[in-house]
């Protein structure tokens, strides 16, 4: 077991010669500690934020070793567990990028576990783009100075602008703004606004003209006294895997396996990554869940048995797969 520069954490099950399995489960959570409320539990539910974003997840990554460790099972290649960083929020990916850069395509598959998303396999990666966008101007009382532009007023709508960008009904897409801040005190004309603005899309060149139309509105002729910057934050890639890959097929396998009707999914994980590479990925699901990103996020425990169901008919199959 051994820590990276950046925080993931590694652990190999050492196996034969075939190709190494890499299993991750992101250890980071949407919500600050300073949010955390208790645990709530009863017989069929456990309610509490981050319980299944991504608590779960990284539960069943444990669980994939303690099992190794008890049975003593040679895989047929390594198998490397790795609990990584910065998947949530502006991370970016972080994690999920050194995890790619140190084995690259010399592996038979990434699988992402998330806690939540029980029968969802995900085929495709959900391109996203986030930029901050901050106003500036010089300020005054509100009264003596009223007629002066304000930083806040021109945010507002600059803001109103973009969520009146008309999105197609498919692809789907979305904007949306998730942080604003800015002014200080109520008597007064704000010098400074922020906001922090996320555009998503299924498809690539969607995606890149809804980029270009907000960099157009935010850098527009602004009033006088006015300054408008922009700035990409974040970026996650879009792509696909085909259908008849040995990880999505194996994966099919694995849920039908534990009498559940599998559903492609496009989405956001850290197997975005190595997915928009061309490199054999999917992310799974453990459990059945709802309120995700809340603090009332709750998993159902009677989900799980058939969670990890899946995840060791995956392991045990993938490498034996037959086209």
């Amino acid at each position: 077991v051994h820590i990276d520069a950046i925080g993931n954490v590694y652990a190999r099950i050492q196996g034969g010669n075939a190709l190494p399995l890499v299993i991750s489960a992101h250890l980071d959570s949407v919500l600050s500690p300073i949010e955390n409320n208790p645990i709530i539990e009863n017989e069929r539910h456990i309610t509490g934020p981050g319980i299944g974003d991504n608590a779960t997840g990284v539960a069943a990554l444990v669980e994939i070793g303690r099992t190794f460790m008890d049975y003593k099972t040679t895989p047929p290649g390594d198998i490397w567990l790795v609990g990584d960083v910065c998947e949530e929020g502006l991370g970016n990916l972080k994690g999920m990028q050194q995890i790619v850069e140190k084995f690259k395509d010399k592996v038979i598959a990434y699988l992402v576990l998330e806690g939540i998303g029980l029968g969802m396999i995900q085929t495709a990666a959900l391109g996203i783009h986030r930029y901050q966008i901050e106003v500036n101007s010089k300020g005054g009382h509100a009264w003596s100075n009223f007629g002066e532009p304000s930083a806040i007023h021109e945010l507002i709508a600059l803001s109103a602008k973009m969520l009146a960008i008309k999105l197609p009904a498919n692809p789907r897409s979305s904007i949306n703004i998730g942080a604003i801040s800015g002014g200080g005190s109520i008597n007064s004309i704000a010098s400074h606004a922020e906001m922090q603005i996320e555009i998503r899309s299924e498809d690539e060149s969607t995606l890149e003209s809804l980029a270009r139309t907000i960099h157009k509105i935010a850098t527009q002729t602004n009033p006088s006294g006015i300054e408008v910057s922009i700035s990409e934050i974040g970026m996650r890639p879009s792509g696909r895997i085909n259908e008849n890959k040995p990880v999505i097929v194996t994966a099919q396998a694995a849920l039908r396996n534990a009498g559940i009707t599998p559903i492609f999914a496009i989405s956001s994980s850290d197997a975005s990554l190595p997915i928009s590479l061309g490199y054999p990925a999917t992310c799974l699901g453990i459990t059945s869940g709802r309120n995700v990103h809340t603090q009332q996020e709750t998993i159902d425990l009677h989900s799980i048995p058939k969670g990890l169901s899946q995840l060791f008919f995956f392991i045990e199959h993938l490498w034996n797969y037959q086209p």
